[in-house]
Formats: structure tokens, sequence, C-alpha cells
């Protein structure tokens, strides 16, 4: 089960549905186009084809998942978790793929620790109009595994899953390095193309932009050090190498959220690396100036919303 098919959801559930049963949790206008007419995949990855996976607002009655690919935005996390919750059960392994730090705990407060792996999904995609998902990076992979960094059977189960499905993958044991490793590629590139209303490659081409995107990093670096993360030394230098490289291919979902006026993920972004500073005393006032600033469209999203 996927929930929900959304850009990153709606694509690796698309490629594990060739192999596998899958359900897709979907609402609105994309549901209704994806159970009339499939859910249309224009991958760079993976080709363009139809996808044919069962599309519903709920599971049904009675449906137990073995696994579920947990996508959604982290400010729907209430209401995504009260949508799966009937089709839970001990043997159900919950794979969270979500942005950001702080989804593994919520959702193992919520279904337990022995049912969540946490994951990072390393790919460029957005959803298109209702019914399509655009994958337009090439090169998807996922990073999976544990707390406790070991290998157990539900590690297993789900790198199976992977592995009969064409997704490149690895089982990490140290999953949290992973996590904020991209979490210092995300605070800058979402951060700034938000904070600057830019694309990445133009923030990346003006020097003043270019030394903040470095501090964002920085901040995250030496917040995560705070947390008792192990990162290399050299992960901004080699994150801004990675950056140049490919500037112009870079897009920031959280920065498409913000010009089709829908709400942010700052909180558990920025903001969590601003948070976690000022527990550990550590300055981020980059980060804080970033998640102050996107506080205001993001409450002006949340309004209009409701």
């Amino acid at each position: 089960m996927v929930m929900a098919a959304g850009a990153v959801g709606g694509y690796f559930g698309s490629v594990i549905a060739e192999q596998h049963d899958v359900v897709l949790i979907a609402r609105n206008e994309h549901l209704k186009a994806i159970q009339e007419k499939g859910l249309e995949v224009q991958s760079k990855t993976s080709g363009n084809f139809i996808s044919q996976a069962t599309a519903v607002a709920k599971p049904e009655e009675g449906y137990v998942a073995d696994i579920v690919l947990y996508c959604v935005k982290a400010y729907h996390n209430d209401s995504a978790c009260d949508v799966i919750a009937p089709a839970i059960r001990p043997e159900t392994t919950i794979l969270t793929l979500q942005n950001g730090i702080g989804s593994g705990d919520f959702l193992s407060n919520r279904f337990g620790e022995e049912r969540v792996l946490l994951g990072a999904a390393y790919i460029e995609a957005s959803r298109g109009n209702p019914g399509i998902t655009e994958e337009h990076g090439g090169g998807c992979r996922i990073a999976l595994g544990n707390k406790l960094g070991i290998d157990t059977p539900r590690t297993s189960m789900v790198s199976e899953l992977l592995k009969s499905s064409n997704i490149n993958h690895e089982v990490s044991t140290g999953i949290m390095s992973a996590l904020w490793k991209k979490l210092v590629f995300i605070t800058a590139l979402s951060g700034m193309t938000c904070l600057t209303r830019a694309r990445f490659e133009q923030v990346l081409d003006n020097p003043q932009t270019y030394e903040l995107a470095i501090q964002v990093m920085s901040e995250t670096k030496a917040v995560a050090e705070a947390e008792g993360i192990r990162l290399p030394s050299d992960i901004v230098e080699t994150t801004m190498d990675d950056f140049m490289l490919h500037k112009s291919e870079l897009v920031s979902s959280m920065h498409q959220d913000l010009l089709s006026g829908r709400r942010l993920e700052v909180d558990v972004i920025n903001g969590a690396v601003s948070q976690m500073g000022k527990i550990h005393n550590v300055p981020t006032p980059i980060n804080d100036v970033i998640t102050s600033c996107l506080s205001l469209p993001d409450g002006m999203a949340t309004q209009s919303a409701e």
C-alpha cells in the first residue's frame, strides 16, 4: 500500500505495481483520474507507462497491508495515519520516505517502533495534472534501514520487494546519517529556493545567495554533529560540488508548493534544524530566518485550505 500517490509515492508505487499487487491511496481529482484512466507515469528512469494499480481513498474493510510506503507531506501526518490505521497489523512494515527529520519517531509513536523502517528517497519528481506523476531527475534510489543499523526480516522483506521491482536501493547500517546527509542537501535546495523565490541555478549563480546556501548547509551539519550523527567532514563541499554539476536540473518540491500556494514542509526541514539548534545551543541564523519567513506563506496556505 502506498500512502499516498503523489509525486514520490505515485512513482515508486507504480513501478512496484508492475510486478506486485499495489493499492494507491489518493484523493479528489487525482483519485478520480487514476480510477478512470490509470496513473500515467512520465519517467526518465523507468520510461513512460500507465499503471493499473488499484486506487482508493481509503483501504477496503478487512484489507491488511504487508508493506506501506509512507510518502505523505509531514503536515498531513495525523489524517494520513488515521486513513491507514485499519490496514496495519503486527506483521505490517511501514517504510517512511518523508522529507526532513522526525517521521520515524512520529510513526513509531503511532504504530510501534518495531513496524517502522526509515528511508531516504533520492528522486526528482512532481505531480502534474490529476492522474499524472512526473519523474525527471533519473537515477532514482532509496536508502533504508532501522535505527539500530542491523538487518532484520523486515529490512530483508522490503529490500526483496524493491529488488524484484528493479528499484535501485541499499539497506543502510547508518540510516540516520543518510537522512542527515539528505537534510544537508534539502535545507539548502528547498530553503534557499523558497526564500528567494528563484530557481536553484539562479541561487548558485549569485555570489551572495551562494554563500548563504553554504551557511545553511554548515548549520545543518553542526546540528547533526550535536545530535551525535557522524557525517563526512567535507559534506558541505562535496554537496556544493554536486549542486554545481546538476544546478540546472535541480527542482525543489517545497518551492513548487510555494509557487502553487500549497502548504510547506518547512517545519521538518529548516525548522527542524532551527529547533534542534536551540536545544543544543548551536547557532542556526540562516535556517532561523528561512523558517520564520516561510511561516507566512505556509500559514496563508493553511487558512485557505480550511
